[in-house]
C-alpha cells in the first residue's frame, strides 16, 4: 500500500484532494475529521479555539503522532486491500515519520499565501473557520507549532494554489499521474527524519 499525504496550512486547498480521489476512485482519510470528531466527543462546540485545543490535547495525551496513529489504525482496519490511500491534513513531520515507519508515503504540499487562505476560509465558513484575522493568525501559529512547516518544506511535490480551483486540480492531477506511472518507485518512499526526536 502507498499513502499519499496532503499537507498545507488552513485554507491552502487541501480538500481539493477529494476531487482527485473521486476521479481516480481512491479512498481518502481526513486527519482533520479525526480532530473534529474528538472535539465533539469531548462535548465541545466546533470553534477554531476548541478544535485547536483538542489537537494540542491529543498530542499532549498521546504524543505528537496521535492523530496519525488513529488514521493509520482506521486505514489498516478498513482499507487494507487498497493499493493507494490519500491521507488529507498531515500537520507535522512527526506524523510523516510515523506513517513512513509503517507504510510508504509520498507527501504533497499545497501552498497558498496567507491573504488568499484567509479569504478562502471566510468564504468556506466551516464551524472551525474564522472571519477574524487575529483568530486566523492564532490558528496559523498553532499549526506552525505542530511543525507543519517542516512537513511542507520536505514535501515530495508542491502545488502552488493561488489561481483557480481548476488550476489546483490540474496540478494535483499531474502529480497523481506521475505517481501512478512510477508506482514502484514511490512505494519505496519510507525515509524518515529522526532528528526531531
Amino acid at each position: 500500500m502507498l499513502l499519499i499525504g496532503i499537507t498545507g496550512m488552513p485554507g491552502a486547498g487541501k480538500s481539493s484532494a477529494y476531487e482527485i480521489a473521486k476521479k481516480y476512485n481512491l479512498p481518502i482519510v481526513s486527519m482533520g475529521d479525526v480532530v473534529r470528531y474528538e472535539t465533539k466527543k469531548r462535548g465541545l462546540e466546533l470553534t477554531p479555539e476548541n478544535v485547536g485545543n483538542t489537537a494540542i490535547k491529543l498530542r499532549e495525551e498521546f504524543g505528537n503522532e496521535a492523530i496519525a496513529v488513529a488514521c493509520l489504525k482506521y486505514i489498516e482496519e478498513n482499507l487494507k486491500d487498497k493499493e493507494i490511500v490519500i491521507v488529507e491534513g498531515i500537520r507535522s513531520l512527526y506524523e510523516v515519520n510515523y506513517f513512513r515507519k509503517h507504510k510508504p508515503l509520498v507527501l504533497i504540499a499545497i501552498h497558498s499565501s496567507p491573504l488568499t487562505r484567509f479569504e478562502r476560509l471566510k468564504k468556506r465558513g466551516r464551524e472551525d473557520d474564522s472571519a477574524n484575522w487575529e483568530v486566523f493568525v492564532e490558528r496559523d501559529l498553532r499549526e506552525l507549532g505542530f511543525s507543519i512547516g517542516h512537513a511542507i518544506a520536505l514535501a515530495d511535490f508542491v502545488v502552488v494554489n493561488e489561481k483557480s480551483f481548476e488550476d489546483c486540480l490540474n496540478q494535483l492531477d499531474n502529480i497523481l499521474q506521475e505517481i501512478l506511472n512510477n508506482l514502484e518507485k514511490y512505494k519505496k518512499y519510507n525515509f524518515i527524519y529522526e532528528t526531531l526526536r
